[in-house]
C-alpha cells in the first residue's frame, strides 16, 4: 500500500462515520418526475455510503429470502463489510439514488459504462417503478459511453425485473461467497442506437 492509500483510507473512514447523510449537502437532482410518490433521482455522494450499505442488507434480508436459504443470505449481506468496495462503487462507479422524502428508497450503479454492479430498492419501496426509474438512467448513461450492450450478474429475486427491462440469460452461474454457493444469472442487453 503506498503512502497515498494508507493516508485516504482511514481520512474517509472518520469522513463517513463524522458526517450526516446527503441529504443535508447541495446534490445534482436528475429528475423529479415521480412527484405522485415523492420521488427524486440524483447522483450518490460519499456521504450516502452507510444508508446504500443498510439498505441492501436489508433488502437482501427482506426481499430476497424467498429465493435464498438462510446461510445464503448471512454470506451475502456480510459482503457489506468489505469497506474498500463499497468506497470504490461511489468513487469509481456511477451510481444513481431514488429519494423518497430525503430517504434513499432505491440505488443503482453502473460499472465501466456497461455493466450494472448494483441495484437494489428498499423493502417497503417494492413495486412502485424504482427500479424501472433508475435503470432508464443508467441505460441513458449506457448510450452516452456509447455503449453497445450492459450485462449484470442477476439474483434469482432480480432475475424477472431485468427480463421485464430487456435482457436475456446469457449462463446460469453457481457462484461461491466464503464457501456457500449460491446460483445467479448472466444477463445482457443489447442496446439500440
Amino acid at each position: 500500500m503506498t503512502n497515498k492509500q494508507s493516508f485516504i483510507k482511514p481520512i474517509c473512514k472518520q469522513f463517513l462515520e463524522n458526517h450526516l447523510p446527503s441529504y443535508h449537502l447541495p446534490r445534482k437532482v436528475i429528475d423529479t418526475t415521480m412527484n405522485n410518490e415523492n420521488i427524486s433521482v440524483r447522483l450518490a455522494t460519499l456521504i450516502d455510503y452507510k444508508e446504500l450499505q443498510q439498505l441492501f442488507v436489508d433488502t437482501v434480508n427482506t426481499v430476497c429470502r424467498k429465493d435464498y436459504n438462510e446461510q445464503q443470505i448471512k454470506v451475502w449481506t456480510q459482503s457489506v463489510e468489505n469497506e474498500q468496495r463499497w468506497l470504490n462503487v461511489l468513487t469509481r462507479q456511477y451510481v444513481i439514488v431514488a429519494l423518497h422524502k430525503n430517504r434513499i428508497a432505491g440505488f443503482c450503479s453502473l460499472d465501466n459504462g456497461d455493466y450494472i454492479d448494483l441495484l437494489f430498492i428498499h423493502k417497503d419501496f417494492q413495486r412502485k417503478g424504482i427500479a424501472s426509474k433508475l435503470y432508464s438512467f443508467i441505460e441513458q448513461e449506457a448510450h452516452k459511453n456509447n455503449t453497445s450492450a450492459i450485462e449484470a450478474d442477476v439474483s434469482i429475486t432480480a432475475e424477472s425485473f431485468f427480463k421485464k427491462m430487456g435482457f436475456e440469460i446469457m449462463q446460469e452461474k453457481k457462484v461461491s461467497l466464503k464457501g456457500v454457493e449460491m446460483i445467479n444469472y448472466r444477463m445482457k442487453k443489447i442496446l439500440n442506437k
